[in-house]
């Protein structure tokens, strides 16, 4: 069972729906900063788990806050779309919630599912 393919398809979809033209994007109905909180919350866990010795948890936090803030910016040259400052805020709270969460329950959720015996690099 590995989690990387999972992070890849995460940050894919993340760059796809970040950058798609106006005209082509569909909503949840949630509001903006809702969806971005959820979808780099889910991130954030399955990047936890996909990476469980390196980079330390709080780089993988900051790094995907640094992707936040990337593909918030690039959104400036796509059709139909803005760069937000409080969509970034909310991308970085997702992020930095699901970095605090998986900080306390990681080693519970890979010792229930014998997920902490396996060795690194195999996700």
């Amino acid at each position: 069972m590995t989690f990387r393919p999972a992070f890849f398809a995460c940050v894919a979809l993340l760059v796809l729906l970040s950058w798609l033209p106006g005209d082509e994007m569909v909503r949840t109905g949630a509001s903006g900063r809702l969806e971005h909180v959820v979808a780099y919350f889910g991130t954030a866990i399955v990047m936890a788990l996909a990476y469980r010795e390196r980079p330390r948890l709080l780089v993988q936090t900051l790094l995907l806050i640094a992707l936040a803030g990337i593909l918030e910016s690039g959104q400036l040259y796509m059709p139909g779309r803005t760069a937000a400052l409080f969509e970034f805020a909310s991308s970085s709270a997702g992020a930095g919630l699901g970095g605090l969460l998986m900080r306390a329950l990681r080693p519970r959720l890979l010792g229930f599912a014998g997920l902490d015996r396996l060795t690194v690099g195999r996700g």
